[in-house]
């Protein structure tokens, strides 16, 4: 099935290098979150990502069928 994850530590070159990039606020912000409050959040995340699907696949029916 799955191979488990290695672990990640400070040591890593992509950790650090990655560091800088990574909004440590939003991570707390969502951690101060509780599972069914994260679990909603994403629900929602996935509803727009699916829309933009949607939205896609019908302009590129109408731009095919020119």
């Amino acid at each position: 099935m799955f191979a488990p994850m290695k672990a990640v530590t400070s040591d890593d070159g992509i950790v650090r290098e990655l560091m800088p990039d990574i909004d440590r606020s939003l991570l707390r912000q969502n951690l101060k979150l509780s599972f069914e409050e994260r679990a909603r959040k994403h629900l929602r995340v996935l509803q727009m990502v699916e829309e933009l699907r949607r939205a896609g696949k019908k302009l590129r029916q109408k731009n095919d069928g020119r």
